[in-house]
Formats: structure tokens, C-alpha cells, sequence
């Protein structure tokens, strides 16, 4: 049994934290060490996370980390982590007892992913009853094209060699999350698989740092995602000229209500951008890929 290296950042989560912590302890995969990284919380939380890595200090170990940023919390983890495989934890979640295990055998079943990730279901204080499964292609493979625009994994989910996560370079900048850069990366590096059950109740509320990333006008988001992943030096001279050419196309926009070459562009690219969306026939997925595109190349259009 491969050990899993678990690495939790946390950051004024006391609300939430003793129901993740419940949850990491009741994983029928026994072989674990968790990396409990708190940055600098001022509620308690730190207080809380000390204490229970203190209940068996042999396998939880307690990082404060001062500086500032979800990435830099994470990423200083990361270093302490010793296991074969390594994931990720938010502290306002809740994993389902059979989460490691089931992505531990998975990934057996695919030794030569780079990366392999689960699903989530959303909720807000009552854990549903109910699991809906949206009808969408999920992100797998290699090509980062599909997800340079649109992150399609959660950080939570994620499970990855840590032989590979080692070879990830440190991103320079908050605009990018950790776990969109990781998933860029470990497509880079190989391909990535998709477990397509739903392991992780994501809880939702006012302070989501995933909602307070995306929020604002489309285009200026994008411009910053973009000008992000051209320091990642994984990615290739050809996707960088890609990603480069979806940038300038978005500036375009700096000074235009609409712009017509970016909505070709993404109409061109439909086939990738647009990956995830499952229709009937051709004719009703160029349709929805023309709203969408058109949509895009809009100055006011918004992410909420």
C-alpha cells in the first residue's frame, strides 16, 4: 500500500474545519501523512490544526506559514510531502470515506497518467441526499488547449505522482490557482484520467477563494490566466504561440465593445475550448458553440 501524502492549506476556515478534519479521519485508506499548512489564520483555526496534528504527530505534521496567497501556502506544502502520490485538501470541504482509496486504485489501473482527479457535488450546509452528475465531457489527455481558458479540475480532487508534482515549477503570480497550474503542468508531462464519481462534498459559501479568483469581466481574467501560463516553462513552443495568440486576441478587447477576430478564433478552436459540451447532433453543437463564442468576444461579459 503506496503511502498518500494528504496536504491541507488552511486560512481562517474555523467554521468548517473540525467537518474536513472528521472526514480525513474516517478514509478507509489507512496509509496517509497529512500536511496541514495554515497561512497565518487569526480565528483559530491554527489552534485547531495544531492540536490535531499533536494527536499523532507520526503521521500529521503542522506548518504556519506567514506570507500571504493561496498558491505560496500550498506550494510551501508541498515540499514536506514524502508519499508516492500526493493531493490536495481545502478546509470548508468533505471527503467521502472511500475518496484515497478509490483514487489510489484508479491511478493503478492508469500507471503511465501523470495525473488522475474524481468529481464533486456542490452544497451548502445540508450534505445532499441527492448526487447530480452533470452530462459533460470531462477533461482527460494531453492537450492543454481544452483547459487554457477554463480550469476543469478542482485542487481537492486532484491525485498525482509525487515524482511528477516535484517537476512542477512554482507559479510567479496568484492569478492562476494552484490546481489549474498543476493540471496544465501534469498534462505537459503526460496525460491525465478522470474518475467520473463524485468523492467530494465542495462546500459552498461567501468566502470561496475559487469565486473571488474568477469574478469580473471575462476578458481581463483571461489576459491574466494567459500571461500566467507563458512562464510555465513545461509548455510547449507551439502552445505557447497558441496561447499567445488567444491573448492578443483577448487585449483586443481593451478598446473594443466586441471583437470579431476573437470570436472567430474561438469558433475555430470550438473543438477544443468547447470540449466539455455534449449534444445530439453537429448542428446543435456549432449552434452553442456560436453563442458561446459570441458571448466571449463581448467587452461587458462577466464571470459571477
Amino acid at each position: 500500500m503506496q503511502l498518500v501524502s494528504v496536504v491541507l492549506g488552511s486560512y481562517n476556515g474555523i467554521a468548517f474545519i473540525q467537518s474536513q478534519l472528521d472526514s480525513l479521519e474516517a478514509q478507509t485508506y489507512k496509509n496517509i501523512e497529512f500536511i496541514c499548512s495554515d497561512n497565518n489564520s487569526d480565528d483559530g483555526t491554527d489552534v485547531v490544526l495544531k492540536n490535531w496534528c499533536a494527536q499523532n504527530p507520526s503521521t500529521r505534521k503542522f506548518i504556519s506559514y506567514s506570507e500571504k496567497g493561496l498558491n505560496k501556502n500550498f506550494f510551501n506544502a508541498i515540499q514536506f510531502a514524502t508519499g508516492t502520490y500526493v493531493m490536495f485538501c481545502d478546509q470548508d470541504d468533505i471527503w467521502m470515506p472511500e475518496k484515497i482509496a478509490m483514487l489510489v486504485s484508479f491511478h493503478e489501473k492508469h500507471p503511465k497518467a501523470s495525473m488522475v482527479y474524481c468529481l464533486s457535488q456542490k452544497f451548502h450546509s445540508q450534505i445532499p441526499t441527492n448526487i447530480k452528475r452533470k452530462k459533460i465531457n470531462h477533461l482527460e489527455g494531453t492537450n492543454i488547449k481544452k483547459t487554457m481558458l477554463v480550469s476543469h479540475t478542482l485542487g481537492h480532487n486532484l491525485l498525482i505522482k509525487n515524482e511528477v508534482l516535484q517537476k512542477i515549477p512554482v507559479p510567479n503570480s496568484e492569478h492562476v490557482a494552484y490546481d489549474w497550474w498543476i493540471t496544465v503542468s501534469a498534462m505537459c508531462m503526460g496525460y491525465i484520467a478522470c474518475l467520473p464519481h463524485i468523492l467530494t462534498y465542495w462546500r459552498q459559501h461567501h468566502h470561496n477563494t475559487t469565486t473571488k479568483i474568477n469574478a469580473g469581466l471575462y476578458y481581463k481574467s483571461r489576459i491574466l490566466y494567459l500571461q500566467s501560463f507563458l512562464t510555465n516553462d513545461l509548455i510547449s513552443k507551439e502552445n505557447k504561440n497558441w496561447i499567445l495568440k488567444a491573448k492578443n486576441n483577448f487585449e483586443s478587447l481593451k478598446s473594443k465593445q466586441f471583437s470579431f477576430p476573437l470570436f472567430l478564433f474561438l469558433l475555430k478552436n470550438g473543438n477544443f475550448i468547447f470540449f466539455y459540451k455534449r449534444k445530439k447532433n453537429v448542428f446543435s453543437k456549432w449552434i452553442s458553440f456560436s453563442k458561446w463564442a459570441f458571448r466571449m468576444s463581448k467587452h461587458s461579459f462577466r464571470v459571477r
